[in-house]
């Protein structure tokens, strides 16, 4: 036989098969066996496997491809193993299981929960050196970070009328009128912090007076009108921003490490990203246990590769893998899914758990992430990790959910693996299977749950890992609910602003908590979190140095973009007569009077009146 060419078991018929070794060797076992020596005098755990003629190791046996699916012969074969002492699992998640509980006690969690006082203190807005809730605010959006989004957005802007129009521009409006006004009012008035941060204080708003229409909101409707946003700035400027706004740092100090994990290869936003990352780690320090989940930033763009379509959800967008405190839904740390390489998920879970390895978390995950691999690396960081689990990724097969049929409601069976895994099959309303590498497989706690027949709920036995899971799995679920109350998710076409509205709802989350932590501690009632974003907006506004009200830019008036032939440079002003009547856009645009005309100017062939002739030509609608 040539070197490394595969063996082909079916045409071998001296070599027994996998379902010959078990039950030969569970021939040889005891069913009440429970200690080691029992299974194995000598105390080698693959000397029992050992067949006269050629020693087998099950451990580099035959393949066996993982799988959820099994036929007859292979679920007589799995409750086979099921009765004996220890079995062997091959595949990819291989390792032994038994009945013996080899269980230690897990480490004590290492950590002060709350505002980390290297990083989390800095400058204080009042006199009396107290944090205001803006204070809190500015740790997870910097000065730097906003500095860096005002130099960002002057360079696109320059960078975008030194290109040139665009073959689309030139095709529609000419090139003989580029740059668009978008630019040149941009470039005249030139974004400064500011300005910034009045624009973040509408955002803001918008979100809190559950304001979706951005004209609406800007109008003098009693009933949809915002009135101090447009004292603020107007309608044209806050869309003018809107557009030329870029969160594409670049030449900072610092340097982020990129790969699986990072957030830095994102393209636009990716430094951004790891900057707000940073900034969630340094200035609050988590308590004992974590929950690791996917969030999702909504967009429908299609200019991306980081959307994803999501079957099982009413909504696509971009998946934010993250690590939450449980109970409060502050974020911790969080990865973008970029790629789709091989063990990509894996990769991406390790390296967000060593961004708070050796502190002794407990961190709680669902069935997507939780495999035998993973648990021995968090293990290995000094990281305690449990979930839920699938059969295909590492959980024991002859004690799964689809071999293991005669557990009652509240009934569970273990095994646990030789490095100390800890594998649970409890069956729930439904049967339920849990990987975990710190839980005591003996641990039984109680949880209620609702029967048929019975009015109050009734007890029900469950392990201890199942009641620690359905407690603490929910801190990125409660993160998602709080963003939705007040985001300010702004409807748009690029597809990078749905990470940065993202960015803007999880810091105004995490200042609150830490805000509220803080406020505890020194025995004050916090403010709730709708008070808290209204301070944060009121500072962010900076009254009193707007313009003045009175000012064309701050009228309090809902101003329309001008379609492509207002202020167009006709060469004369010459009315002439057309067969068809339409309404004259100038009595309709300003005014919104339906004055219908057979009027008509000759070199642009917009419908006005004699009268609005003059007054079209020379003054833009959204002139400001």
């Amino acid at each position: 036989m040539a070197p490394l060419q595969p063996i082909d078991r079916n045409i071998s018929p001296d070599w027994p098969t996998l379902a010959e070794v078990v039950r030969t060797v569970a021939g040889n076992w005891d069913d009440g066996a429970t200690t080691e020596e029992e299974v194995d005098e000598d105390g080698d755990l693959e000397g029992a496997f050992e067949l006269p003629g050629r020693p087998v190791s099950l451990r580099n046996e035959h393949h066996v491809e993982d799988r959820e699916v099994f036929d007859v012969t292979e679920v007589e074969t799995l409750r086979v193993q099921r009765r004996a002492h220890r079995f062997y699992q091959t595949g990819t998640h291989a390792g032994s299981w038994s009945r013996i509980n080899s269980w230690r006690q897990p480490f004590d969690f290492i950590g002060k929960r709350g505002m980390r006082e290297d990083f989390g203190r800095g400058r204080r807005s009042s006199r009396d050196l107290n944090m205001r809730p803006i204070d809190y605010w500015r740790k997870f959006v910097t000065d730097d970070m906003l500095d860096a989004i005002v130099v960002a957005t002057k360079r696109r802007v320059q960078e975008r009328i030194a290109g040139g129009a665009t073959s689309w521009y030139a095709k529609r409006f000419g090139v003989e009128n580029w740059p668009p006004r978008a630019f040149t009012s941009q470039q005249k008035k030139p974004m400064t912090r500011v300005r910034l941060e009045q624009w973040l204080s509408i955002v803001y708003g918008l979100g809190a007076s559950y304001k979706r229409g951005i004209s609406s909101a800007f109008s003098s409707s009693w009933l949809m009108g915002v009135p101090w946003m447009s004292k603020v700035m107007s309608c044209t400027e806050f869309k003018r921003i809107k557009s030329n706004l870029s969160c594409e740092v670049r030449n900072i100090d610092k340097v982020y490490p990129g790969g699986v994990g990072s957030n830095r290869d994102i393209a636009k936003i990716g430094v951004f990203l790891e900057m707000f990352r940073e900034r969630c780690r340094q200035v609050y320090q988590p308590g004992e246990h974590l929950s690791y989940d996917e969030q999702v930033a909504k967009t429908d763009s299609r200019y991306t590769t980081l959307r994803q379509i999501l079957k099982h959800k009413k909504y696509n967008g971009i998946q934010i893998y993250s690590v939450c405190e449980a109970g409060s839904g502050y974020l911790v740390t969080f990865a973008t899914k970029f790629g789709d390489a091989p063990r990509a998920r894996e990769d991406a879970m390790m390296s967000l758990l060593a961004d708070v390895q050796g502190r002794w978390h407990r961190v709680y995950a669902d069935n997507l992430f939780i495999n035998l691999r993973v648990l021995r690396d968090a293990r290995d960081i000094s990281v305690y990790l449990c979930g839920t689990a699938r059969t295909n990724f590492g959980f024991p097969r002859p004690i799964s959910k689809d071999v293991v049929k005669d557990l009652s409601k509240g009934e569970y069976t273990w095994r646990m693996s030789d490095d100390g895994i800890t594998a649970i099959l409890w069956h729930d309303t439904v049967p339920t299977q849990f990987l975990s590498n710190f839980h005591n497989p003996e641990e039984e706690s109680s949880v209620f749950r609702r029967t048929k027949g019975e009015r109050e709920r009734q007890a029900r036995v469950a392990p201890q890992v199942a009641v620690d899971y359905n407690k603490y799995m929910g801190g990125v679920d409660q993160l998602d609910s709080l963003r939705g109350t007040a985001t300010c998710n702004i409807m748009s076409m690029k597809w990078w602003h749905a990470l940065f509205w993202w960015i803007l709802d999880t810091a105004m989350v995490n200042a609150h908590h830490v805000y509220s932590v803080e406020e505890q501690k020194v025995g004050r009632t916090p403010m709730n979190r709708f008070d808290f974003i209204q301070s944060v907006v009121e500072e962010l506004k900076h009254d009193g140095m707007h313009y003045d009200e009175d000012t064309v830019e701050n009228a309090p008036v809902c101003r329309k973009r001008a379609s492509l032939d207002a202020g167009t440079r006709c060469s004369g002003l010459d009315p002439i007569t057309v067969d068809r009547r339409a309404r004259c856009k100038n009595c309709w645009r300003r005014k919104h009077v339906k004055c219908k005309v057979f009027t008509a100017c000759g070199a642009c062939g917009s419908h006005l009146c004699v009268d609005c002739m003059t007054e079209w030509h020379t003054t833009r609608i959204d002139d400001s």
